[in-house]
């Protein structure tokens, strides 16, 4: 953080006092990733607060929410500030082609300072992608480049940084090339196009990184190795004799919600309660560090109460969370993190709501 606030200041002094304009709309990069790193910061922290039920699922995709935004607005509003200037310089050289002479000593430091920017942000690239990698690790996730893992990752935090330092570096290339010709050639425009290939660069990474937190955001589920896994777990289960249905979302890169349709040997509310547990077991087993909590379980005969929900609409009750069976022997669970909410029990349909004695009709 205080590495990349020295990196944008020392970009916006060399603007200023060099008049370029590609070493301007590199100095607004820079500022938007320091006030990424501020937005990201602020979405973590705030999504690990307890929630008084108002969010049943907890406040994990804060995160992601964060992501969305640093995409949204500070690379979307940096990438069009920073072509807007280019385009004002390049309509200005057009007009006066005396703007096009070249001060070599003024650009030759705004060079200096590319260059060691560059440096510094390959080194963030590279430590991002070493975490990348120790994540891989962590999870027994297959080894993979950095563009796949970037793509698969449920990481809003580590996504918005490989997509930083990655646009950084090329925004610095072409920053580069451009006052590097300036200098060469004497030519004021290649500044300015420099300036505006910067700006395009901010606008599309903007769009792909939209595109990816807001898929985070909208609920993704878990990748294919991650499901073989969970599959393996209920289905070798015992007690369970098929697994019918299972939807998963991501809540944040480490919380799983997971919702299962299974079929289990007898119909017995207490032993469905025994299996719904083994099977919450077996998961967590499985999936070390990802399923990190659960909510309590809950009974419910209401209909199609986790129809509505999570799987499409049959003709079968459907109980969430159950540790009771219907008349077909299914049962239902819901695991991941639930943070402070509970479902509440429906009252029983087979009951009147009212305590007192019924009035027969005449």
């Amino acid at each position: 953080m205080g590495a990349n606030i020295g990196v944008a200041i020392a970009k916006l002094l060399a603007a200023f006092f060099t008049g370029s304009s590609a070493m301007l709309s590199e100095s607004v990069h820079s500022i938007a990733d320091c006030s990424n790193e501020i937005v990201l910061m602020v979405g973590g922290r705030f999504s690990k607060r307890k929630t008084d039920g108002d969010h049943p699922f907890g406040l994990y995709r804060a995160k992601y929410l964060a992501s969305f935004v640093v995409a949204t607005l500070l690379f979307f509003v940096g990438g069009f500030f920073s072509t807007s200037e280019a385009v004002k310089k390049l309509i200005a050289i057009a007009g006066d082609p005396t703007l096009r002479d070249v001060n070599r000593m003024e650009l030759l430091v705004a060079f200096i300072v590319v260059v060691i920017s560059a440096c510094l942000e390959g080194y963030g690239l590279h430590q991002s992608i070493k975490e990348a990698n120790e994540r891989m690790e962590r999870t027994n996730t297959p080894r993979m480049g950095v563009f796949r893992f970037w793509r698969h990752t449920k990481s809003a935090e580590l996504a918005s940084v490989i997509m930083e330092d990655t646009l950084a570096l090329i925004g610095l290339a072409f920053a580069g090339l451009g006052i590097g010709l300036a200098i060469l050639l004497d030519d004021e425009i290649f500044d300015a196009l420099g300036g505006l290939m910067v700006g395009l660069v901010l606008i599309v990474g903007s769009l792909f990184l939209a595109f990816k937190s807001g898929s985070l955001l909208i609920g993704e589920a878990v990748d294919s190795d991650t499901r073989g896994k969970i599959v393996e777990a209920v289905t070798t289960t015992p007690g369970v004799e098929r697994l019918l249905n299972m939807q998963t979302v991501h809540m944040s890169e480490d919380d799983i919600l997971l919702c299962v349709k299974v079929q289990t040997s007898k119909l017995d509310r207490d032993y469905d309660v025994e299996t719904v547990d083994k099977i919450e077991k077996a998961v967590r087993t499985a999936l070390p560090g990802t399923i990190s909590r659960s909510t309590s379980s809950r009974t419910s005969t209401a209909p199609n109460t986790c129809t509505r929900n999570r799987f499409p609409r049959n003709r079968n009750r459907s109980i969430w969370e159950s540790g009771r069976s219907d008349s077909s022997g299914l049962s239902h669970m819901r695991v991941g993190n639930g943070g402070s909410g509970i479902i509440p029990r429906p009252p029983d349909p087979g009951r009147s709501r009212s305590t007192g004695p019924r009035r027969r009709r005449a």
